[in-house]
């Protein structure tokens, strides 16, 4: 467990509150830049997950103390806003506090180290728009390049380039629409063996058909065929109050069970009429109705996942009914084809060539569950690092450059103030660069020699130049590394934020709910629920 509290009187010394976030920070350091080192985590159920990515490592971390979860909660908002920059906001958020607890020391009261981090941060973020850069198109080149940038350090060269292009065509194959375009990863496979198929990818693990009744060889393939779809249980329907049925004899027990097979043929001989040739129902169907349309040549699909349901009726232009007596044909939307394949041990059925709705699957596998799993999540990192430079068409050359030109932007401007706040801007622009030192530090190089030949480089007007994937410094844009210019610039707010809110607590009052007070002459106090620390404050 992360920060745990103390319970001797309920007290925290303001540097508490720094280490608390700095431990968090400390723990995901090294996973930052094309370098960084993996982290094994593990689960109180023996659960291994090993992975470098900082949203999902603070995501299954056991953090107890308030402040850490301060932190937490920051992580997670960067990663659900643009999909990356997690670790970046942190290991800023651990340098800024560092700085703050170095100025604390020399004297500097709280409310002067907020004042300066806020107005260091609006000057920064007004000096980053000089350092931004345009695509020219979706079709530009370097929207594969901040692709490949998303993704490099998890695979080697090979499989970086293959990713980020694979995942650029799914993209392109839907138009950049990212609600048409489904990720599927399995277990049982190389990473070679991932493809972006044209069209929907249906688990039939998810749902409870039976795999006997799709091995009729006549069902295995369907050119252009029909798509049914229901909404309802297929079966004989159930009384929804108890009721008997009391037979005297042997000819009224079978025509009550002649009366039963007349139903289910006749819901048979419905789907048949309606010329389906493949039938998904969201509910169950009956088991002798299932094994009679697939010898009718119908492929039955029960238990259709709801989200698939929707999926496949917007693609193929089929119009779900609520009973199989209302079907008709009509109803029935196509596809190009529908084939049942095998992806590692799972059943599938891939429908391609939607005619109503274009719709794209990446088909992604791995050797393991884990591996396939991490497959999907850095392909998803990918696209939403993707959909955030589309959707704001600017981007940034990597690699530590943008915060080590702003730290030095930073002190240049902090030369003109004639206060204390001169202080706590050189500490911001430090802080800044906590970003290029860390990454030389995790490629293994002199992080101090290397900032410091960055820094010339910059003085020479070279503003690109970073650290490069091999550790050493080199011109970012060259190398092809770049980065949304959101993702940098909601990292530094998220983290300036957190800080300032971490840094005007002075202590933590641990509560419980038998204690509270109820006071209507202070119903303008924070609320406390749950015992769960809390920081007072007005």
């Amino acid at each position: 467990m992360l920060g745990e509290t103390t319970e001797d009187d309920g007290s925290a010394e303001p540097n508490t509150t720094h280490t608390a976030a700095g431990e968090l920070a400390d723990a995901i350091r090294t996973t930052l830049g094309p370098n960084g080192l993996d982290k094994m985590v593990v689960g109180e159920n023996g659960t291994v997950i090993v992975t470098n990515d900082g949203s999902s490592i603070i995501e299954w971390m056991d953090i107890t103390h308030p402040v850490g979860r301060l932190v937490e909660q920051a992580a997670a908002a960067q990663d659900s806003a643009v999909g990356d920059g997690t670790t970046t906001a942190v290991v800023l958020v651990g340098a800024l506090l560092e700085e703050a607890a170095a100025l604390r020391s020399d004297g500097l009261h709280p409310t002067t180290i907020i004042d300066g981090y806020v107005r260091a941060a609006e000057a920064a973020l007004d000096q980053l728009e000089q350092y931004e850069r345009g695509l020219h198109s979706r079709n530009d080149d370097r929207l594969t390049q901040i692709a490949k940038t998303a993704v490099t350090g998890r695979w080697d060269d090979a499989s970086t380039d293959r990713f980020a292009e694979l995942t650029l065509s799914a993209l392109q194959a839907v138009e950049f629409d990212t609600s048409r375009l489904t990720l599927k990863s399995y277990p049982g496979g190389e990473l070679r063996d991932s493809v972006c198929l044209d069209g929907v990818v249906v688990d039939l693990e998810t749902s409870s058909t039976s795999l006997e009744a799709l091995s009729h060889p006549s069902i295995q393939t369907h050119d252009k065929p029909a798509i049914a779809m229901v909404d309802a249980e297929i079966g004989i329907e159930e009384p929804n109050h108890v009721e008997s049925v009391e037979l005297q004899d042997a000819t009224q027990r079978n025509a009550f069970q002649a009366h039963e097979q007349d139903r289910k043929a006749e819901l048979v001989e419905q789907v048949v009429q309606s010329d389906a040739t493949v039938l998904f129902c969201q509910k169950a169907i009956d088991e002798a109705v299932r094994t009679a349309l697939a010898q009718r040549g119908v492929l039955p699909v029960e238990r259709t996942r709801r989200d698939e349901f929707d999926v496949i009726a917007r693609a193929t232009g089929s119009t779900p009914v609520m009973a199989v007596d209302d079907l008709t044909v009509d109803d029935t939307g196509t596809v190009e084809s529908v084939t049942q394949r095998t992806v590692g041990t799972t059943q599938t059925l891939t429908m391609q060539g939607c005619p109503e709705e274009q719709r794209a699957t990446l088909l992604l596998r791995g050797g393991t569950p884990h591996v396939a799993e991490e497959v999907r999540r850095i392909v998803a990192d990918c696209i939403d690092v993707t959909r955030v430079i589309l959707d704001d068409g600017t981007f940034l050359p990597g690699g530590g450059a943008v915060p080590t030109a702003l730290a030095m932007d930073i002190a240049a401007l902090s030369c003109g103030i004639p206060d204390r706040t001169q202080i706590v801007f050189d500490g911001f622009g430090t802080a800044l660069e906590a970003i290029p030192r860390t990454l030389a530090t995790n490629a293994g190089t002199d992080p101090l020699n290397t900032l410091t030949t960055i820094k010339q480089r910059h003085d020479a007007g070279s503003e690109t130049v970073g650290v490069g994937p091999d550790g050493h410094p080199r011109d970012m844009i060259a190398a092809g590394v770049l980065e949304p210019a959101t993702v940098f610039r909601s990292a530094l707010q998220r983290a300036v934020a957190v800080v300032t809110q971490i840094v005007r607590i002075d202590d933590i009052v641990q509560i419980s709910a038998g204690e509270r007070r109820t006071d209507a002459r202070h119903d303008h106090a924070h609320a406390a629920t749950g015992g769960y620390p809390w920081a007072v404050g007005h």
